[in-house]
């Protein structure tokens, strides 16, 4: 799966990394999207979706083989 997939399966399926996201970071599952989870510049979301990913591979939800 790409890495929008990814990061929308562990908002989804974790609710601990949903809630961090929500209230830590103040980004909503709504906010990503194709160009902004790979955008590591101003304005992007690129090291905010590897966390999360990391986040949902420490907790299970997904496997790291599975992103593309």
């Amino acid at each position: 799966m790409d890495k929008l997939e990814a990061t929308q399966r562990v908002l989804r399926f974790s609710t601990s990394t949903r809630n961090w996201c929500e209230k830590e970071e103040k980004v909503f599952f709504g906010d990503l999207d194709n160009e902004n989870v790979i955008n590591y510049r101003d304005g992007g979301y690129g090291e905010l979706a590897d966390l999360i990913l990391k986040k949902g591979i420490e907790e299970g939800v997904i496997d790291e083989d599975d992103i593309d």
